[in-house]
């Protein structure tokens, strides 16, 4: 018989390391709060403890959410001992390493909210829908600079030309939108060398052609 009770704060005060938002590295978070949920079944126990952490070094909020079961024990014969597995996620959903650029809401409305779930499903992993966000992300670009053209192709051209982008940098967005290409119509996944990369120039895009002007009139005012 499925039985369900709620725990509240058992995790208070507990220190876990998760990478800060803020930070963009590896933090120590203490709990603030929590609720823990246990699942029993059968002979089958599930714990999750969902919980509001904050980094003791930025005091930036995230919450989290640990998962355990009586399946993720392991005994080591050797050792004697029993280690617990525990599965956590992070929200907002993050990776080391890629996180959104510094003045990201200097964008456009479109652009940013493009860029917004780009970055998500990169984080989490989505591989075919991150390669769709970046002809999209591109596409929405050539779209708000007006850009000329019948096809992707052409309108990266007459960026170009208009100075939006370095002859360099366009020859890059058409090897990406071919990567697009290649997500949408063959539900073909880019691997993760190929994403950040994508990533790296797309961003690049966005910095030159929305917030480094932005910030340079502001940081250069007469």
């Amino acid at each position: 018989m499925l039985s369900k009770t709620i725990e509240r704060n058992s995790a208070r005060n507990q220190i876990v390391k998760v990478i800060c938002e803020t930070c963009k590295i590896l933090q120590k978070h203490i709990v603030v709060t929590s609720l823990e949920e246990v699942v029993s079944e059968e002979g089958f126990e599930s714990l999750t403890s969902y919980q509001i952490v904050q980094c003791q070094n930025c005091e930036g909020v995230s919450f989290r959410r640990d998962y355990t079961d009586s399946d993720c024990y392991y005994h080591d014969d050797e050792t004697g001992e029993v280690e617990v597995y525990h599965t956590d996620d992070i929200y907002p959903n993050r990776t080391a390493g890629r996180f959104k650029i510094k003045g990201e809401y200097h964008l456009p409305f479109t652009v940013r909210v493009a860029y917004g779930e780009l970055i998500l499903a990169l984080n989490g992993g989505q591989k075919i829908l991150a390669g769709l966000g970046i002809r999209v992300v591109i596409e929405i670009v050539c779209k708000d600079k007006e850009a000329e053209g019948k096809n992707l192709l052409s309108k990266i051209d007459d960026l170009a030309l208009k100075g939006v982008l370095t002859k360099v940098d366009a020859g890059i967005l058409h090897q990406l939108r071919v990567l697009g290409n290649e997500s949408a119509h063959e539900a073909k996944p880019s691997s993760n060398e190929q994403l950040n990369l994508a990533m790296d120039v797309v961003e690049h895009l966005l910095l030159g052609a929305y917030i480094h002007p932005v910030l340079t009139s502001t940081a250069f005012k007469r």
